[in-house]
């Protein structure tokens, strides 16, 4: 519209520069009305292109790039480490943001000369240096062989001075060369959370305190030089509030006779242990942890436990053991969890506690939720002694079915007839009944479930 009033105003204005054209005027008002007509005439005859500003291709236009460090850091961090390090390769933007992250993770490859080694230690310091003092809140680091021990330690050093809050370290099977730098966290009041992994050997020296802040360790396949090590180790966090301990030193030997659990401020205990080459009997776990509150049991080999003392705050407890004859110490340690509200025996620990307490076994008034794993022979018979034991259980879950074997390898008939009187638990409390079967229900086990 506005084009077409202009083609209009245009035409006046050609009109009236005739009628002047032709009128005798000034030679130099003829001159630019001659030279004003020339141009309206041009504008006519040519055509006129009106060019409109493209809109951005969204596709094209690279928005993130733009963002705030702060706000592709919180993006980054929301990726698993693996994609968020690919990011180096978009732009230089891009190249060195990784190191900032809060989150640091690096795995050592397979090294075969001295160079490579060199490069991986270079990147971690280049990472840190770059950081300057920002603090770290979770830092992995895991060698392969052939790592240089001394720049190992170097960098822990400067993790520490970046206030470093959970740290991860897996070092490779080597007992001899590497030893672990416990000078550096004597001082160091952030670090809250510690995971050690590896086949080395942890000799750790008798002081007060090691870890001043430290509330949750992991040990996985450590190698002790003694018990005392890991008493020390225990010992030397004073408010240590969770422990993880993995065992799996199959056909190896180690200095560890005894696994000695001793700490005030104790809240959460996982064990699990593997077979064991240290030929030397029994494995004993003794457990002093007045303020426990939750007990996780994975054990495959002959221990024998013991709780110096009864944990009255404890109110989960997960244990599937193998008894290996030590029925009398798993039975103990079963009654000491009577107060508890959430309890896991599989059929081994449920057998050994049978043989002991039979009929005579304690009340567990606070339970709530019961997964259990059935023997084969006598645990059915023993269901409604179980039951009447736990009169306020609302949840059970049984493991692995009714019973433990295939019915195409196994014949079996149990057997069962159900007493006259119901437990209290089935008739007022019970909620829900979680059958966790392989194979289809029999008519024998159906003869249970019907009584449930």
């Amino acid at each position: 519209m506005a084009l077409h009033n202009c083609f209009k105003f245009s035409k006046r204005i050609y009109r009236r520069l005739q009628s002047i054209i032709c009128n005798p005027k000034p030679p130099i008002l003829q001159i630019i009305c001659t030279k004003t007509l020339q141009s309206i005439m041009n504008l006519h005859s040519k055509e006129v292109a009106i060019k409109r500003p493209k809109p951005p291709n969204l596709d094209e236009t690279d928005f993130i790039s733009k963002l705030h460090d702060s706000l592709l850091l919180q993006i980054l961090s929301l990726l698993p480490e693996s994609d968020a390090a690919r990011s180096r390769i978009l732009s230089n933007r891009w190249k060195n943001l990784c190191s900032f992250l809060p989150n640091l993770h690096f795995v050592m490859p397979f090294c075969s000369n001295i160079e490579q080694v060199n490069k991986f230690h270079d990147s971690i310091d280049q990472t840190l240096a770059l950081r300057g003092g920002i603090p770290v809140r979770m830092f992995h680091l895991y060698c392969s062989k052939n790592c240089n021990y001394n720049r190992v330690h170097d960098s822990l050093r400067n993790v520490v001075n970046c206030k470093v809050q959970e740290l991860d370290i897996r070092f490779p099977n080597d007992r001899f060369r590497f030893r672990f730098c416990w000078d550096l966290f004597r001082s160091c009041g952030s670090l809250v959370r510690l995971t050690l992994r590896g086949g080395f050997v942890l000799n750790v020296p008798g002081v007060d305190v090691l870890f001043p802040c430290l509330k949750s360790i992991s040990l996985v396949s450590i190698v002790y030089l003694g018990d005392v090590c890991f008493e020390n180790l225990v010992s030397g966090c004073p408010v240590l509030e969770e422990l993880y301990v993995e065992r799996q030193l199959i056909g190896e030997l180690d200095g560890m006779e005894s696994c000695m659990v001793i700490s005030p401020s104790l809240k959460k205990l996982r064990l699990s242990f593997a077979l064991s080459g240290s030929g030397r009997g029994n494995f004993r776990v003794v457990i002093d942890a007045p303020r426990l509150e939750y007990l996780s049991v994975v054990d495959v080999m002959p221990t024998s436990y013991s709780l110096l003392t009864e944990p009255l705050s404890l109110t989960e407890a997960h244990l599937k053991v193998q008894t290996g004859g030590g029925d009398e110490h798993v039975a103990q340690l079963v009654t000491c969890l009577s107060n508890v509200k959430v309890l896991t025996l599989n059929d081994s620990t449920l057998t050994a506690f049978i043989n002991v307490h039979n009929l005579d076994m304690p009340v567990f008034p606070n339970l709530v939720e019961f997964a259990i794993g059935l023997d084969v022979f006598s645990s059915w018979s023993m269901l409604p002694t179980f039951f009447n034991k736990m009169p306020n259980v609302e949840h059970i879950t049984f493991l692995k079915g009714f019973l433990p074997f295939s019915h195409a390898q196994h014949v079996y008939t149990m057997r069962w007839n159900p007493p006259v009187e119901v437990p209290t638990c089935l008739r007022f409390k019970m909620k829900k009944i979680t059958i966790k079967n392989r194979e289809t229900i029999t008519p024998e086990e159906l003869k249970l479930i019907r009584y449930m």
